[in-house]
């Protein structure tokens, strides 16, 4: 019998009328306060008359942790266990060839965000009911929602040349795109328990069974209808006091070794910082993804996001765009123009005619172009990255912007079902930045005002933990990781500690400390040793491991292999380094028989296009003439006319595609005010046509703002008030117009649409930094704000 390998594994076809292998998957999902915790059951049969290996590949969140990997085949059951990542392989593949039944789960070589499971030797006719668990946090969105996300879509990842990063010799693409019916059944169910009320549960594109109990502290949830795993399954979950800082702590059992055996406490920090600790003296350059993955409804949203970004810059800083594919444009070829009128009309029309038609995700090149440039003596750079992140070089272009983090901050945006969270996440961490992950469908304002905060802010220095312990001991504290992740304001900031000792008493106090600019920064939690908590899965625990294991991870060292080994065996969690195997030396007699490879299909968003290095040509060649002269006007700063016809057909129907979600979302594209009437079409073209918007929202005042800040008191602005010129300027207590008029804006945003300020709340900055700098003829704002309130009351 030949030795296995699991990378060689042959790809599968897939129709409607082959076999099943896999013949359903159940997720049932524990979601307690921040942690949520899950189990998956996968059932195999085999249907042939050979034994078989199954292959199945799926898609994990970058930070989940897994810590449990079980198959019951007939009557037995394997439990499988952390072993050296090659010393599992060499288990597994010496069982299969000896006739056992074997499983093995490991992380993938080139991706942290993919699995695979590998049930070995599963004799004819039998079944394999396979288990295993992990936990994971759930995000905290910007109006106080958390969010439980389930991947589900596994898209393929680009490979690009040996040069830029890429694998000389990639593993075949076992991921086959489901056209007809999903092949097997898939259910989920969630349990959602929290001390305090549950005030709301609800997911974006599916529809719920949800049963509360009395008091509203725990709910059960089920779908109303079949799930077909064409999306990633988003949970969103609100419960009162949901920003409140508190401590977890998680008791360790005696029996155990390493970090189980000792507790383990989890510090949750919201902190909040003071209007000066931010500044516009920023260097913003955006780089958006055009590569053929981007296709659709993608490219939308990353041309969507990046509008309200260039509407929300302040003056005084600069900024540049770079579109990225198999090469590369810049808007501003001799570096980065100041936030003004010419460069904001520069941008807007780039954004209006960008298309994903630059071929395949080389990521490395403008990135090392950017790196490669000085930064502005007086400005802090930052990059807002903006992809799907369907690449296989991650580790290469994470190297590059770790070694860049000193002097530039990236922020990274995940765009589209399936998009890679090992990038998206894994590039902003080494960039000591934030990561944002945006579908079809989502409210981007909330996330857009969010990043461009966190990038504002002034970077937060000599970052550091003060225990004071009633018992002392506070040297038998250690945090995991050991350098602290970056604190942003309004955030949530987690860090998780290991007491070394047990005669540590977890009782007082502990300080976060720090300096933003030159003022000290302090933030205090209780620590009460009455209030812990015991977990058999120990949640909290593989937490912390996790934590510390991806910042020896990131570092890149090949001396920490070592250090990561020890912890994920300890912890009993994957990880780079460890996979977990298991053996069935229990059964009578060794399966005998040829033994055949089957792959079970995943889905894969079927309007992404990959790209391969080996069928790749040029970026000059894959374009006409015309579309190569509009590229090349970009870097003229000349606005282009539309290309002919795109790289790829991927384009598909707007009302298509657009799926029946809780939020809407903003057009960008050229028939999107036709869509959405509400939206003025300023946004997408500089002119505002008020018999188009329909009932105003607060995006027709915001529209209407210039790039300095201030509003004009024309028709247009009148209209939304339902009022005119005349009677504003008659009520007008100041003679400068634009002062009177950028009040009653302000006023109005906030007396129309106070619910939706986290949404408003750079615009309004930015009108009251300009506000400071003009002549109110001896007023003070709160004076015109009062006098403005009245004038709307009585509209």
């Amino acid at each position: 019998m030949t030795s296995m390998n699991c990378r060689s594994l042959a790809s599968t076809s897939f129709n409607k009328d082959s076999p099943v292998l896999l013949q359903s998957v159940s997720v049932d999902v524990r979601i307690e306060g921040f942690i949520a915790n899950v189990e998956s059951t996968q059932i195999y049969k085999n249907v042939s008359k050979n034994p078989i290996e199954v292959r199945y590949e799926f898609p994990m969140d970058d930070e989940s942790v897994v810590y449990h990997f079980e198959a019951q085949i007939e009557d037995r059951v394997i439990i499988a266990e952390c072993q050296e990542k090659q010393q599992a392989k060499e288990t597994y593949d010496d069982a299969v060839r000896e006739g056992y039944g074997a499983v093995l789960m490991q992380e993938s070589n080139f991706a942290s965000d993919i699995f695979s499971c590998l049930v070995g030797n599963l004799p004819p006719n039998a079944k394999a009911v396979v288990k295993f668990g992990y936990v994971t946090e759930l995000s905290l969105q910007p109006d106080g929602i958390l969010t439980f996300l389930l991947p589900t879509i596994l898209n393929s990842r680009y490979n690009p040349s040996a040069q830029f990063g890429g694998t000389t010799n990639p593993p075949d693409d076992t991921s086959v795109k489901i056209e007809e019916d999903q092949p097997y059944k898939f259910e989920i169910r969630t349990t959602i328990i929290n001390p305090g009320v549950i005030t709301s549960v609800s997911a974006t594109k599916d529809e719920l069974n949800v049963k509360l109990n009395e008091d509203k502290t725990r709910a059960e949830v089920t779908l109303a209808k079949p799930f077909v795993a064409d999306h990633d399954f988003t949970l969103d979950v609100s419960f009162d006091e949901v920003a409140k800082p508190h401590i977890i702590i998680e008791k360790g059992e005696e029996s155990k070794d390493g970090i189980l055996k000792r507790d383990v406490l989890m510090l949750n920090f919201f902190p909040e910082l003071k209007a000066d600790d931010y500044t516009s003296k920023h260097e913003f350059i955006f780089v958006v993804d055009r590569s053929g993955s981007m296709g659709g409804p993608r490219i939308a949203m990353a041309k969507e996001t990046l509008l309200l970004f260039l509407k929300s810059l302040a003056p005084g800083c600069y900024f540049n765009i770079i579109g990225f594919g198999s090469s590369f444009e810049v808007l501003f070829p001799d570096g980065s123009r100041e936030y003004a009128e010419d460069s904001l009309k520069a941008a807007t029309e780039l954004q209006q005619t960008m298309g994903a038609d630059f071929g395949g995700t080389e990521i490395l090149q403008p990135l090392r172009h950017i790196y490669d440039k000085p930064t502005l003596p007086t400005h802090i750079r930052q990059i807002l990255l903006f992809t799907d992140g369907q690449v296989r070089n991650f580790a290469a272009v994470i190297e590059l912007v770790k070694k860049n983090a000193n002097n530039t901050r990236l922020f990274s945006f995940g765009i589209g079902e399936g998009a890679s969270t090992s990038l998206v996440k894994g590039i902003a961490r080494a960039g000591r930045g934030r990561a944002e992950f945006t579908k079809e469908g989502d409210r981007l304002q909330p996330l857009v005002v969010k990043t461009l905060k966190a990038a504002m802010q002034l970077a937060v220095t000599d970052l550091h933990l003060e225990w004071q312990l009633e018992s002392g001991g506070s040297s038998d504290i250690v945090q995991l990781p050991k350098d602290l992740p970056p604190l942003f304001a309004g955030e949530r900031l987690i860090i998780y500690a290991m007491a070394l000792s047990d005669k540590v008493v977890l009782d007082g106090k502990v300080h976060l400390k720090g300096k933003i600019g030159e003022r000290p920064l302090e933030f205090g939690l209780d620590v009460d040793s009455t209030k812990s908590i015991e977990d058999g899965s120990f949640s909290i625990h593989r937490l912390a491991a996790k934590a510390q294991i991806k910042q020896l991870q990131d570092a890149g060292k090949d001396e920490n292999k070592a250090a990561i080994v020890l912890l994920s065996t300890a912890a009993n969690v994957i990880s780079c380094h460890t996979s977990m195997v298991g053996v069935d030396k229990h059964r009578k007699e060794k399966v005998s028989g040829d033994l055949v490879r089957k792959n079970v299909p995943v889905m894969r968003d079927s309007r992404v296009q990959m790209y391969k290095t080996r069928s790749m040509r040029s970026s000059r060649a894959m374009r006409s003439d015309t579309e190569y002269q509009a590229m090349m006007s970009v870097q003229r700063c000349i606005p282009a006319p539309p290309p002919s016809r795109n790289l790829v057909s991927l384009e598909s129907d707007a009302e298509s595609c657009a799926p029946k979600r809780r939020h809407s979302a903003l057009p960008v594209a050229a028939n999107a005010t036709a869509r959405f009437p509400n939206i003025p079409p300023s946004f997408q073209s500089g002119q505002v046509a008020p018999e188009s918007r329909g009932e105003p929202t607060y995006l027709s005042v915001v529209s209407l703002q210039k790039f300095s800040g201030e509003w004009e008191l024309d028709k247009d602005l009148a209209e939304i008030m339902k009022s005119s010129i005349e009677i504003l300027e008659k009520a007008a207590p100041v003679k400068a117009q634009n002062v009177w008029a950028t009040v009653l804006a302000l006023c109005y945003l906030d007396v129309k649409f106070g619910d939706k300020r986290d949404e408003w709340e750079m615009v309004d900055r930015k009108a009251r930094q300009w506000l400071d700098l003009q002549d109110r003829d001896g007023h003070t704002l709160d004076d015109l704000m009062a006098k403005a309130r009245a004038v709307i009351d009585q509209l």
